[in-house]
């Protein structure tokens, strides 16, 4: 069936009231998505490190875990996240003890004079939950970087009097972040739209927001298709900013 470019051209003039919840559902999505990224990022690096240079006992615990978040959905680790802990007060409460996890929110103003939640142990749980998946991929990309580097550096740092940790932070490491940025890129990338799973924990990110909107609008098609362009756009600037970053600092001959 065809639909008219009038029925399209109206569609859009009608979701001008709900511009506002669509602008929300954006910055919540972008908090998502950095909280994810950089938590990732540092705990992505331990795990790289623990794997590629940690002991016996420490590098099958971080190969155990980055196997088991690779290894299972995303959406089952929101959920394990997300509920693990109303569980546990459950089991506590059953047993007569006090819970050990409170619900909590903090409002603040938003950008139309009004109030919203800023910060919740529901958003926070699935930030977490986006964070602790994110850095087992990062993880993998930076070992795959440190695979990269000789051996032979360290034991030559190790020659020259420095310790092996020193040999991993001040050699090891910035040679890491420079290797890994067009293989770390593509998680930098595809993040983003791993942030709309959380939308099944009730989190108003802006696919969440978007049901919404269809839910009182009908306008399905106009409603995700300003979503798909919103993620198309932002993904493209991250990548473009990521690939000029390399450029500028990629070490030369590689």
């Amino acid at each position: 069936m065809n639909i008219p470019l009038s029925s399209n051209f109206f569609g859009m003039m009608q979701l001008e009231e709900y511009y506002d919840e669509l602008i929300d559902g954006f910055m919540m999505t972008m908090g998502l998505y950095m909280f994810a990224l950089v938590f990732g990022f540092i705990l992505g690096i331990g795990l790289a490190i623990l794997r590629q240079y940690g002991g016996r006992i420490s590098s099958r615990i971080a190969t155990g875990y980055v196997e088991v978040i690779r290894g299972t959905p995303l959406l089952t680790q929101v959920f394990v996240v997300y509920f693990g802990p109303l569980a546990l007060n459950a089991f506590l409460e059953s047993n007569g003890l006090p819970p050990v996890f409170e619900d909590w929110q903090v409002l603040g103003p938003d950008w139309w004079g009004g109030t919203k939640i800023i910060i919740s142990s529901r958003i926070l749980l699935g930030a977490l939950a986006l964070a602790l998946n994110s850095a087992a991929y990062q993880a993998e990309y930076f070992r795959g970087s440190m695979g990269s580097i000789s051996s032979g550096q360290i034991q030559a740092a190790v020659a020259l009097g420095m310790t092996r940790q020193q040999s991993i932070r001040h050699i090891i490491l910035p040679q890491t972040l420079r290797r890994v940025i067009p293989a770390w890129s593509n998680e930098a990338a595809y993040l983003p739209k791993y942030t709309t799973v959380v939308s099944f924990i009730a989190i108003e990110e802006l696919f969440n927001v978007g049901s919404w909107i269809v839910g009182r609008t009908f306008l399905v098609f106009e409603v995700y298709a300003i979503i798909a362009v919103v993620f198309l756009v932002l993904i493209s600037v991250v990548s473009f900013i990521l690939d000029r970053v390399y450029d500028k600092i990629k070490i030369p001959g590689l």
